[in-house]
């Protein structure tokens, strides 16, 4: 074996077990997406109800009080219950967001979905995780 052929093949030895290494180690970006959508606060009105793909009304583009405009994916059902000018009440630090129209209840509304995966890994807040036993617990899908 000549000597540029053992470089390569250490170099693509190396690159291989470094590539095993970030898909080993490093955690999967759906977690970090979710905790965000925990975290985020949303207070605004529904400006109005956008499809994303073709005829599936999925998001809803708010207006927010002294902030930009934002988009916000409610879900094919959820979008089926809010109406354009209806209020958007997201607290941080929780995965259901509320639908507050004049003359009626609110409406308590999942946010987001969390796995039982996600539940488990590491990078999930401990607090967070005792709420998905109690308030939360609808919110707690299996993988």
């Amino acid at each position: 074996m000549k000597k540029r052929d053992l470089i390569y093949l250490v170099l693509i030895l190396f690159a291989t077990g470094f590539m095993l290494f970030l898909f080993l180690y490093f955690p999967k970006n759906e977690n970090k997406f979710i905790i965000a959508d925990i975290k985020t606060e949303i207070y605004g009105k529904i400006k109005k109800k956008v499809a994303v793909r073709k005829g599936l009304l999925t998001h809803a583009k708010i207006s927010r009080y002294k902030k930009s405009d934002t988009l916000v994916l409610l879900g094919i059902e959820n979008n089926k219950l809010v109406d354009i000018g209806d209020s958007i009440l997201k607290h941080k630090n929780s995965p259901f967001f509320y639908i507050l129209q004049k003359g009626k209840n609110p409406k308590k509304l999942k946010f987001v979905s969390i796995s039982k995966s996600i539940l488990n890994d590491k990078n999930f807040p401990k607090e967070w995780k005792d709420s998905c036993k109690t308030v939360w617990k609808s919110v707690v899908i299996d993988d």
